[in-house]
């Protein structure tokens, strides 16, 4: 099992974590250890001081980052993602569902809590619809990328992270980057999560 690390504040602790992972770790986002913890998973506190720069500094490092919070909301799930975070979920989940997105994230995909998912694609619905009639079919959205890009965007759309695409296209991340600005740009997607809600509207996943 891989190591995990729960950045957290003091005295918020749930018993599922060490039930999910028996030998984790547990360290104070104030302490400066929380930026030099063990490789591995690292799941941080939201709401804490710096806890997106906690996951960008995270990231940076190589390691897998899980945002979990006391209160679920679309805003700080965006800001979780946009920080470099593969996953985000409440911090009092049960153990399995612990256990299931940490084995979901290590495998390149990503955790997000299905009613935000939900709730996110019903306030994008009226943008989604005037993408897709601008768009036409999905023969037609599909024509404006390239055959790399296509496989890129798949890849994106299943939940790879830049790396994962790398390793599986055989290209630099750097490579994978200018791909994804480049069907950003062509589909109109803001974001990755924007591009997963429109492949989704068009029935391309």
């Amino acid at each position: 099992m891989i190591n995990s690390v729960f950045i957290t504040e003091k005295g918020f602790y749930s018993p599922r974590w060490h039930q999910a992972f028996p030998n984790a770790n547990l360290v104070e986002a104030s302490d400066q250890a929380a930026l030099s913890v063990p490789a591995g998973l690292i799941w941080v506190l939201t709401g804490v001081a710096g806890w997106e720069a906690q996951i960008r500094h995270q990231t940076a490092q190589g390691n897998t980052v899980v945002a979990i919070t006391r209160n679920p909301q679309i805003n700080e799930l965006r800001q979780a993602l946009t920080a470099g975070a593969r996953g985000y979920l409440e911090a009092l989940s049960s153990q399995q569902i612990l256990t299931q997105a940490a084995q979901t994230v290590c495998a390149g995909g990503m955790w997000l809590p299905a009613e935000l998912v939900t709730h996110m694609i019903g306030m994008l619905s009226p943008m989604l619809e005037n993408t897709g009639s601008a768009a036409g079919d999905k023969e037609s959205l599909l024509s404006k990328l390239t055959t790399r890009e296509r496989q890129v965007a798949a890849e994106v759309i299943k939940g790879s992270s830049n790396k994962r695409i790398a390793i599986t296209l055989n290209i630099t991340e750097r490579t994978v980057k200018a791909h994804l600005s480049s069907v950003f740009e062509k589909l109109g997607a803001r974001d990755r999560m924007h591009l997963v809600l429109l492949a989704r509207e068009q029935g391309l996943c």
